[in-house]
């Protein structure tokens, strides 16, 4: 079968279609997503999942299963245990290995853990089948959560206490004789519970097999195609080459279609044993037994300060909650790229962080919108605020007192950190400007003359964008390689391919805008195309806002690379050298030894010398983007009730020099949405609740809506970045750091007068809030 990148997919055959793809297509239904792209003969799989959260497997009996109406396969563990390896974990943190089988053989460790896969010809019949294979489980003791006792067997033999890793970062020699020696000391415990990321669009999969060239063909809604590919080359033991993976438009992703999954193997193993394509899609309620989740952070924490308010010592402890198995990256968002901004812009004089990282009877966990970058600064901007009511400071004032001036040069943040510049207390001073904070007082006085309490609460942020952690452990390298490929048309179009994945954004336009600018061409002229695993080399994805830094730098190059290519070739032309060829705003021009000028477009060069500019070109990013910015919220709780009602909410970014300012204010609205919803209304379902969902119930799960998130009032106050060609900091993951510890605060500050609302923990539902009013009443 020949199949071409999906943007050129029809319905049901390989007719041609546009390529251009836009976050419009989400909005508009135009786009094609993995679940709309149909194949001739293709078969569908439906998995069995595990309803116990921990359990031997003492025998699978798939035999009625097998003879059921339009079954075509049933595969379990022990089936593909020696063709397909458990799929691994990319991070280096000395740990316990905890790779995940593409189904399980001895013992499942999570509700939802795959033990076998039914294809059959029509989606129901999948259904139908799947739910005869009779699986003879062993019920075992099971760990809900990290303060769970210890059990008889432990998810992993090799960590007897459930314990993965221990990981230590900063100077705990200099923190302890800073607490020791200091005026004051804050200490709270903190938790921020896992979340589901709910993309709009849930994960999908289709494999192919092309016989006659032993080719392996994925087309899977991931975020990049890339890394999926090598992860699921690892799996099978199969030149990275031979395995294409495509992606089409994505509706969502919020991190949770970073990895491959033991469904992306399932389908691609089928499809070679049946020789026909084979089609997997996740109903809503299964993707809360099968995705990725984020989050799951307790956090013991404490801050140290002198007599006049400024910081000396953080001291930050967090227990993780890895979930059964070591997902691709999870250690590295629980470790590595928070810690970087633990600190955030304040000073300090020292930092310790020791993370615990433990498993549990749960999903696994991997990165989600921030990864690890918001519950760093929960903690830090939760324990300012605390610090502040409790040693009699304002919050705006103690903030001020520790915070750098708008900064035009790079500084270093106590972690280690070195940021670019930024306009950290500016940005606090215009925020709480904008949202009026000298006039809350006389609000909170009408609200109280209506039975309402009301609260204001903001927070400081410091993002560390560019995913380059995540990207360089997706590279195997020390630092991420994106690459951009150049191909110009005799009619004076320009076809650019990247490795980076757009997953709801619009990644094209600033591509698009660059090569205008560089070469004089109609940006109606200018294609880019992502998703194909066989078209670029190398792209590290979409994740940690770093599509727009990294992508913009390897066309940078492409740019750069082709103009030198048409100089020399014009060189020829002229009888010149090229260092004799200048090119200015898509002009190449040359003085002649006699005087005479020359002169070319770059389109003229791609129409007389076809294929001479056309060029591939890779890039190393070592530096990121570091956005910065304030988040204020203001919102009335009904003490009778107990429900929370944000009225308003004021974002000042630095977010550099804007290049979309509609897709940066998207991109506001969705993160804080995020945020906002973290700290009101979402926590991932427990393992009984799991339970209750494998059997049958739906999903209870609450996304936010409208009715709970209000209009963000967003202010630009960017400061250009120097570590990118278009001045840009990345702003889709900003939101997520800064809304929960607003809110939260906001929350605090409203419920002042109540000792139990010290207590209060993410998700502050009205029945928590109630109690909190009404505990002692």
């Amino acid at each position: 079968m020949r199949l071409t990148h999906p943007s050129e997919l029809g319905s049901g055959h390989d007719a041609p279609g546009p390529l251009a793809r836009s976050e419009h297509d989400l909005v508009r239904g135009t786009g094609k997503y993995v679940d709309a792209i149909r194949f001739a003969g293709e078969a569908h799989g439906c998995l069995v999942r595990a309803p116990l959260p921990h359990a031997w497997i003492r025998h699978i009996d798939s035999s009625r299963a097998a003879n059921a109406p339009g079954v075509l396969s049933v595969i379990t563990g022990r089936d593909i245990a020696a063709t397909i390896r458990p799929l691994s974990c990319v991070i280096g943190t000395a740990r316990v290995a905890a790779d995940r089988a593409v189904l399980a053989v001895d013992r499942v460790r999570h509700v939802g853990d795959g033990v076998a896969f039914v294809v059959a010809e029509t989606p129901r019949q999948a259904a139908a089948a799947a739910a005869l294979v009779d699986v003879n489980y062993e019920p075992l003791a099971y760990r809900c959560d990290t303060d769970s006792p210890d059990m008889e067997v432990p998810i992993w033999a090799e960590a007897p206490d459930d314990v993965c890793f221990d990981w230590r970062f900063g100077d705990p020699q200099a923190c302890r004789e800073l607490f020791a020696a200091a005026d004051h000391v804050v200490r709270m415990t903190l938790a921020s519970p896992r979340i589901v990321p709910y993309p709009i669009e849930p994960r999908a999969a289709v494999g192919l097999y092309d016989e006659q060239t032993d080719t392996m063909t994925l087309l899977a809604n991931t975020q990049g195609v890339h890394f999926v590919r090598n992860v699921l080359a690892r799996a099978f033991d199969r030149d990275p080459r031979r395995l294409r993976v495509l992606t089409p438009t994505v509706g969502g992703g919020f991190g949770v279609k970073i990895d491959a999954y033991p469904e992306h193997a399932l389908v691609l193993e089928s499809a070679r044993r049946l020789r026909r394509p084979v089609r997997w899609t996740a109903t809503r309620s299964e993707s809360f037994l099968s995705d990725t989740q984020g989050r799951g952070h307790v956090t013991d924490a404490a801050i140290a300060l002198d007599k006049d308010g400024r910081f000396l010592a953080l001291s930050v402890r967090p227990i993780v909650d890895l979930g059964a198995y070591l997902s691709q990256l999870a250690p590295l968002t629980a470790t590595g790229v928070g810690a970087p901004v633990q600190t955030g812009a304040y000073r300090f004089q020292a930092v310790e962080i020791n993370v615990r990282a433990m498993f549990t009877n749960n999903v696994p966990v991997d990165a989600f919108r921030g990864a690890g970058r918001p519950e760093a600064t929960y903690v830090l901007e939760r324990l300012i605020d605390r610090a502040a009511r409790e040693l009699g400071f304002d919050p705006a004032a103690l903030r001020a007192r520790n915070l750098p001036a708008t900064q035009t040069e790079p500084i270093t943040a106590t972690t280690g950190l070195v940021i670019d510049g930024g306009r950290f207390l500016d940005n606090q001073i215009r925020c709480l400007d904008v949202a009026d904070r000298a006039g809350f007082d006389a609000r909170r006085r009408e609200s109280a003359a209506g039975g309402r309490l009301r609260g204001f609460g903001f927070a400081n942020y410091l993002e560390a964008n560019g995913g380059l952690q995540v990207a360089a452990a997706m590279s195997g390298g020390a630092f991420p390689v994106e690459c951009a490929t150049l191909t110009f048309s005799g009619d004076g179009r320009l076809d650019i391919v990247v490795g980076t994945q757009s997953s709801g954004q619009d990644h094209a336009v600033p591509l698009q805008q660059l090569a205008a600018q560089r070469l004089g061409i109609d940006l109606d002229r200018i294609t880019v195309r992502e998703g194909d695993s066989s078209t670029a080399p190398w792209g590290a994805g979409t994740g940690g806002s770093k599509s727009t830094l990294t992508s913009t730098a390897a066309l940078d190059k492409a740019l750069a690379d082709a103009v030198q290519r048409g100089k020399q070739v014009l060189a020829d032309k002229w009888g010149v050298t090229a260092d004799a060829v200048s090119y200015d705003n898509g002009r190449f021009l040359a003085d002649a030894d006699a005087g005479e000028w020359f002169s070319s477009s770059i389109i003229e060069v791609a129409e007389h010398w076809p294929g001479a500019l056309d060029g591939q070109s890779e890039i190393s990013l070592r530096n990121g983007s570091f956005a910065n910015g304030c988040h204020a919220c203001e919102l009335e709780i009904d003490p009778e009730t107990g429900d929370v009602t944000v009225l308003r909410y004021v974002a000042v970014d630095d977010f550099g020099r804007v290049i979309n300012e509609q897709a940066v204010r998207g991109q506001v609205q969705g993160a804080v949405t995020h945020g906002i919803a973290q700290a009101l209304l979402e926590r991932a379902p427990g393992c009984e609740e799991l339970m209750r969902i494998a059997a049958g119930d739906a999903a209870a799960y609450a996304p936010p809506t409208a009715c709970e998130i209000p209009d963000v009032e967003w202010v630009d106050n960017g400061l250009p970045s120097t570590t990118n060609v278009l001045g840009a900091k990345g702003c889709g993951e900003s939101g997520t750091a800064a809304a929960p510890p607003a809110v939260m605060n906001a929350i605090a500050d409203a419920l002042r007068d109540y000792p139990a609302a010290a207590r209060i923990q993410m998700p502050a539902r009205p029945a928590v809030v109630w109690k909190a009013i009404h505990d002692g009443h």
